[in-house]
């Protein structure tokens, strides 16, 4: 099963190897958004089903990793800074609290490249359910 990277517009990007994941991910993180800014939100998943939300700003060095199917948050920082992502056109931008932007982004990166070489949720990132998570 070839998993799919969407971006912000929901653009499909078959990833057809761990080296693929990781530079479509890279090619996606420098995108500049409407906004002026990189923070955009990204799924990857298999068509039907995207398994893994990534709200990301390179500028700020931080993600917010969230595994769809249980709602459970990477975390591999203290809570630092915020970071404003935009979501999609429908949407806009969108405010992703200290408390859930917890990753850097070469850690999000790893997450993405294990997923794909694995199909299962990445070890390489401890993970926790926040019952106060939004987005």
């Amino acid at each position: 099963m070839t998993l799919l990277l969407r971006d912000y517009h929901g653009h499909p990007y078959p990833l057809s190897s761990p080296d693929e994941a990781g530079r479509r991910f890279d090619e996606q993180i420098e995108t500049i958004m409407p906004h002026g800014g990189c923070g955009q939100t990204m799924t990857i998943g298999p068509a039907d089903q995207p398994a893994l939300r990534i709200d990301i700003d390179i500028d700020a060095d931080r993600a917010a990793v969230r595994w769809l199917p249980d709602g459970a948050y990477a975390i591999d920082l203290e809570p630092d800074t915020s970071i404003t992502v935009y979501e999609s056109p429908d949407t806009g931008l969108l405010d992703i609290p200290a408390d859930l932007a917890r990753v850097a982004v070469a850690t999000a990166r790893d997450v993405v490249v294990e997923y794909v070489a694995t199909g299962r949720r990445p070890i390489n990132v401890p993970w926790t359910r926040r019952e106060t998570a939004a987005s």
